[in-house]
């Protein structure tokens, strides 16, 4: 098919490029190591399957992802939805636990496939902006509010915005100091080096200095809680134990976390090819190249993978040419694994949690509702509610919640079109556009309405009541009407129906209508449904100007 195209990216290799891959694929590597662990915790996993989940996705997707910049991996989102979602159905961090989280991403990498191979990459265009940005948000605030715990040394309940916020409110006295000094001091490191030295790899000099100062200070830090041994070696081949009552039940959050974990990657990779202008990123064969990254990944004990933004915008700047970067990436990841994992185990929790919420200030954005604030009210209202609802119902149904709503939306808007106005003199010069409240006092001799929707069985009274409200009411005295139809895809037979009715009355007054920039297939419909009279170069034209040039010459 030609949407797979395996090592693409091959064509014209160069030593350039290859540089560039290289000190990129490093840069991400050093990024990832902390970074995937910290997501593991999130997830509920042990840190090792953060690691685990880095390594062979990465080859994966370097074999058959369309992104040349485009780093995938463990996120802090889905590894949030993943808890979430397992969280009610085995004891986190259980082996039954651990199970599920294979099985579950296995199944988001069949998913994935199978809508890569039946084309549906169209499915990004089911989450609005707004939708995705309320969601984001409200999950950031989640996993920081329970990446607080960890980072203060308390212990917390999970749960929704209000049982977190009643959890801290209530363990404030029981903070350990050590770990809070720790986790803040990490935090205002992490956001120094960000300003003052931006190129260098902040997320690794903090778990190397906290790793050093534990070692150094071994004897001064009881009660601070480490990650601990972490098991050495490459992750081996495992197939999951199928259990079909198992897969049922996790088929909702799969059917989720495939397509937030899709819409997240595509949504970075496009962005990514509009910065560098070289390449395009095709939707179903990002599909393909995840579902791969996710079901070959299940076999080598990972759990469910996305194209992450942070270390992908990281992977772009420091210089990637092309998916090899992953690769080396993923090198790095296997020689960690195989050499220096003890390293690790005197990672503490609370620089972990320093660093997941620095990560996630990425993740909310605040100028984007203030400008819905001013230009899209509906917008910031369907943002607004997706927050709310992921909030205090969960990351599933705001989700879904937020889906379901602006389909309503879609519905609302295309049962009620507007109708745009434009008028004109008796010389067929353009008007000012009338207001509501001037419609009812002046009128026009000459009236371009536009139609920006389908004419279809849902939406054909609104249209006729709305043009002939304007029309018969509002100026009584026009005589000539112009509909443009340069935004109407398709009409069915309630539209063809209605129309007629609409070219009917306004015949009645005397009002004549004539039809411009019409789709081909509209054009077949007015001719062979017969939806007009007399001779169609009298009643459709080419566009406005072909049209008002018509009338001037018939002296209307």
């Amino acid at each position: 098919m030609a949407i797979l195209k395996p090592l693409s990216w091959l064509q014209n290799y160069s030593t350039t490029k290859l540089k560039g891959d290289i000190y990129a694929g490093l840069t991400v590597g050093v990024l990832l190591i902390p970074q995937s662990m910290a997501y593991a915790l999130i997830a509920g996993l042990p840190v090792i399957y953060g690691l685990y989940a880095s390594l062979v996705p990465q080859i994966m997707y370097a074999l058959f992802g369309s992104s040349r910049q485009l780093s995938v991996g463990p996120t802090a989102m889905d590894s949030l939805l993943i808890a979430s979602g397992l969280g009610l159905l085995a004891v986190i961090g259980s082996q039954e636990y651990i199970q599920l989280a294979i099985i579950l991403t296995l199944m988001v990498g069949i998913i994935q496939t199978f809508l890569g191979f039946m084309r549906m990459g169209f499915i990004t265009q089911l989450l609005s902006k707004p939708i995705i940005s309320g969601f984001t948000s409200a999950a950031a605030i989640l996993i920081g509010l329970n990446q607080l715990g960890p980072l203060l040394g308390i212990n917390m309940e999970k749960g929704n915005i209000i049982v977190l916020l009643t959890s801290i409110a209530t363990n404030l006295g029981n903070i350990d100091i050590l770990t809070a000094s720790i986790g803040l001091f990490s935090i205002l490191l992490l956001y120094a080096l960000k300003q003052w030295a931006p190129k260098l790899p902040g997320t690794l000099i903090i778990v190397i200095t906290s790793i050093g100062m534990v070692h150094f200070f071994e004897q001064h830090l009881f009660g601070l809680n480490f990650i601990g041994e972490i098991p050495r070696g490459l992750p081996h081949f495992n197939w999951p134990k199928i259990d079909l009552g198992q897969m049922v039940l996790l088929l909702p959050l799969a059917l989720t976390l495939a397509l937030i974990s899709f819409i997240e990657s595509f949504s970075v990779g496009k962005n990514l090819a509009l910065q560098s202008k070289d390449h395009i990123v095709n939707a179903n064969t990002e599909l393909i190249a995840l579902g791969s990254a996710n079901f070959i990944g299940a076999l080598f004990m990972s759990f469910p993978v996305t194209g992450g933004f942070g270390r992908s915008a990281v992977n772009f700047s420091a210089g990637a040419q092309t998916p090899f970067s992953g690769i080396i990436s993923a090198c790095l990841i296997a020689f960690t694994l195989l050499f220096f994992t003890d390293i690790f185990a005197l990672l503490s929790y609370p620089v972990l949690a320093a660093i997941i919420l620095v990560a996630l200030r990425s993740l909310i954005d605040f100028k984007y509702p203030y400008e819905l604030w001013k230009t899209h009210f509906l917008d910031f209202f369907m943002l607004g509610f997706t927050l709310i609802i992921t909030l205090f119902f969960g990351i599933i149904w705001g989700i879904f919640s937020g889906m379901g709503l602006y389909v309503l939306l879609l519905v609302y808007k295309s049962i009620f079109p507007k109708i745009q106005v434009k008028p004109f003199d008796e010389n067929g010069e353009a008007l000012p556009v009338p207001t509501e409240n001037s419609k009812t006092t002046k009128n026009h001799p000459l009236v371009i309405l536009k139609i920006d929707t389908p004419i279809i069985t849902i939406n054909i009274e609104s249209i006729e009541q709305q043009i002939n409200q304007y029309m018969i009411l509002s100026n009584p005295d026009s005589h000539v009407l112009l509909i443009d139809l340069s935004t109407v895809q398709y009409i069915d037979s309630s539209g063809i129906k209605g129309i007629k009715r609409l070219i009917m009355q306004l015949n009645e007054k005397n009002i004549r209508i004539l039809w411009y920039s019409l789709h081909p297939p509209l054009d077949e419909i007015f001719t062979v449904k017969k939806m007009i009279s007399g001779p169609m170069e009298k009643t459709l034209f080419k566009d406005s100007t072909a049209a008002i040039e018509f009338l001037r010459k018939e002296g209307n």
